[in-house]
């Protein structure tokens, strides 16, 4: 093995050793709780020493870190599927039809009880609260993003702050079925995707709506001056 390929692989190696790990606490999380969950049971689970585990993460503060960054790149997972389902045209339609896999995805997710863990350890922690809060704002972005070229793709045009109040209403649709889930173990998977889809229709076939009939108030530089001249 030469001194290149031995540079190569020690890298991979350490993010192996850092999913182990995190894939480790992960189990314990979930089980007995982050409190209730000690450095010596990670490293029980994950079959490394102790020591192993404070080289790659520094507490479990730092391990939560690296399970809200994981959990942000599966959302970001689903806004490259709406993109790709759309085929290049309308997102707003691809969008709304994300609802069966919303549901899916919701209900088959193992960590749906974690993450509303974290989110209560945020309520009381403010460096939890800091890393809950800036992956929220990471996520918004990118959905924003992908709303906004939908908007432009119908050529319609809007004022930013109308985006606000459909993406808040979107994420608690989608967090308050995490909570439903655990709530509601057996719920309706058929009806609630049929519910979800309407709903998600209604929301940005409104937004849609609301852009137009702005659009439709306003005059251009060219009208509002056609109009000075007639008084």
């Amino acid at each position: 093995m030469n001194a290149g390929t031995h540079g190569t692989q020690e890298p991979a190696r350490a993010e192996l050793r850092k999913t182990q790990v995190l894939d480790a606490a992960t189990a314990c999380f979930r089980l007995h709780g982050f409190h209730n969950t000690s450095i010596m049971q990670i490293s029980k689970a994950a079959g490394m020493s102790v020591g192993h585990i404070y080289h790659y993460f520094e507490n479990k503060e730092a391990i939560i870190s690296a399970i809200v960054d994981r959990e942000l790149l599966n959302l970001l997972t689903i806004v490259a599927r709406i993109r790709e389902g759309s085929a290049g045209s309308d997102l707003l339609g691809s969008l709304m039809n994300e609802a069966q896999f919303i549901v899916h995805e919701t209900r088959a997710d193992p960590n749906a009880a974690l993450m509303l863990e974290i989110v209560a350890e945020a309520a009381r922690n403010p460096s939890v609260a800091s890393m809950v809060q800036a992956s929220d704002q990471e996520a918004m972005g990118y959905f924003r993003e992908l709303i906004r070229d939908g908007l432009r793709f119908r050529s319609i045009d809007f004022q930013e702050e109308d985006l606000d109040g459909p993406l808040e209403v979107f994420y608690a649709l989608c967090e308050g079925l995490s909570i439903r889930t655990i709530r509601n173990p057996g719920m309706n998977s058929a009806a609630v995707v049929a519910a979800l889809h309407h709903t998600l229709e209604f929301i940005f076939e409104e937004l849609v709506g609301k852009a137009k009939s702005s659009r439709g108030t306003m005059k251009t530089g060219l009208e509002r001056a056609a109009d000075m001249q007639q008084k």
